[in-house]
């Protein structure tokens, strides 16, 4: 198999996302994920807009954000920029940027810099911190409950579940205004903290699930282009 014919098989969408088309995708498949692990908690919910996941009838709104570093941002950006455009120039330099915040890169791959514990509490409570300066325009809009779904985008490294309560929980503390849950999600899992009952758990995905969840969420992204058959799932199984 040529380089060519490898790339098309690892991506087989036309075009990789752009940032703007990025954030669609991860709406989307914040939703797949509610639904398959909360079975039919969310079977009425819809991708709309500030906030992200809405049910019908508009009582309960759910934000939905990403955990991303600004170095894992910028890289992740220019990988898309290098995948796009054709010109060796251009190529160069997005490389060039890649690998000034840490990361490496060749034609079939790309690496990002290497992360600590301390690091990833550091991207996870930032982003807490962030949605919840905005938590009262979206109570202003009527909502009676409210959550906020954390998206990361790969597996953590390994803490205990009341880890990222205790470090939510540093946050959270200095606001009066709270979100009524949060909602984070990584490959292969879900933990869910219900902030008002002070209760945390976390579900599995299991992994031939996720990726079809992440399939269904980009079909959903593409669909505004061409239209692609979505893949069942089945729910998780009972623990």
């Amino acid at each position: 198999m040529s380089s060519q014919e490898y790339i098309e098989e690892m991506f087989p969408f036309d075009k990789p996302l752009t940032s703007r088309h990025r954030k669609d995708f991860v709406e989307y498949l914040s939703l797949e994920i509610l639904k398959y692990c909360y079975n039919d908690t969310y079977i009425n919910f819809f991708v709309v807009d500030k906030p992200d996941i809405q049910n019908s009838d508009k009582i309960v709104g759910i934000e939905v954000t990403e955990a991303i570093s600004r170095e894992d941002a910028q890289i992740e950006g220019e990988f898309v920029k290098y995948r796009i455009k054709n010109d060796a120039n251009s190529k160069i330099r997005s490389k060039a940027i890649i690998e000034a915040n840490g990361g490496k890169m060749d034609e079939l791959s790309l690496s990002y810099p290497t992360k600590t514990l301390l690091m990833e509490k550091n991207v996870f409570q930032n982003v807490l911190r962030n949605k919840l300066k905005k938590f009262k325009t979206y109570k202003e809009k009527g909502f009676e409950k409210i959550g906020l779904f954390i998206y990361y985008d790969e597996p953590p490294i390994p803490f205990r579940l009341n880890d990222i309560k205790v470090w939510f929980d540093e946050v959270l503390e200095q606001y009066s205004e709270k979100y009524d849950w949060i909602y984070f999600s990584y490959p292969y899992g879900i933990i869910r903290y219900d902030i008002k009952e002070n209760n945390i758990q976390a579900t599995a995905i299991r992994r031939e699930d996720y990726n079809t969840l992440q399939f269904n969420a980009r079909v959903s992204v593409e669909e505004k282009y061409k239209k692609q058959p979505q893949i069942s799932v089945s729910s998780p199984p009972v623990h």
